[in-house]
């Protein structure tokens, strides 16, 4: 887990290190299995739930305790890996906000990411105004990244187009000539769950979307399906027309 966030000379046994989480440099990482049992025969329930996740804590934790406190305070951020089988590689899921606590042992714990769970009161300019807030401080994080190929993502576009497959959308007609060949390619075979190389078909495995529903495809975990964000869309949205 220290290789992870990049402390290869610290010392790292036992302690933090053999319980899932620890504290470092400020901030907090959490690393977990999800699914499948660890190493050691430990078998939590850590489920994703939508696009949040259901984390157990170490055996014997209590909300009382010092350091689930510490964690659990929103004091201090927390970066938070899982995989999906006792081999593989960690993925970064986000920066974990806590939004649900269950007391042990062991505790249990609902992240949700990049988004604000729980509304705020309702704040005025006044009371706005003057507030301050830090940024900036460095956190050496290292995660997996898969690549792309460039000829297959080319391949894709030069079947399908630039428009959206599920809202339609164009960014030349918008834009012109900076909207040029700008769309993403979204992989209806996600990489990540396969962690391996592999042949890919550029018509049946990749597909055109905007940004914004390259965004709303990966909200869940596995990916929504491309008709299932049409419903959606059509339901809710007010964009462009489907694609035929």
């Amino acid at each position: 887990m220290a290789e992870r966030i990049g402390l290869e000379q610290e010392k790292r046994s036992g302690g933090d290190w053999s319980t899932g989480y620890s504290f470092q440099r400020g901030a907090f990482f959490i690393f977990c299995n999800v699914g499948t049992a660890g190493r050691t025969g430990h078998d939590y329930p850590n489920r994703f739930e939508g696009d949040r996740l259901r984390w157990s804590g170490k055996t014997g934790t209590r909300l009382d305790q010092p350091q689930v406190r510490q964690l659990l305070s929103g004091d201090h951020e927390v970066y938070v890996f899982f995989r999906s089988g006792d081999r593989d590689p960690f993925e970064f899921a986000g920066i974990g906000t806590a939004v649900e606590q269950e007391d042990g042992p062991p505790i249990r714990v609902l992240w949700s990411f990049d988004r604000d769970p729980a509304p705020r009161p309702a704040e005025t300019p006044g009371e706005i105004r003057g507030q301050t807030f830090r940024e900036g401080a460095m956190v050496q994080v290292t995660v997996n990244a898969y690549e792309r190929n460039p000829a297959a993502r080319r391949a894709c576009i030069d079947h399908y187009g630039c428009s959206c497959q599920v809202c339609g959308f164009d960014f030349e007609e918008t834009w012109g000539d900076l909207g040029t060949d700008f769309i993403h390619v979204h992989h209806l075979k996600e990489i990540s769950s396969i962690g391996d190389e592999y042949e890919v078909d550029p018509i049946n495995d990749l597909i055109p979307v905007c940004p914004n529903c390259h965004a709303m495809l990966h909200r869940r975990r596995p990916a929504l399906m491309l008709e299932e964000l049409r419903i959606k869309q059509s339901r809710h949205g007010s964009g462009p027309s489907l694609p035929t």
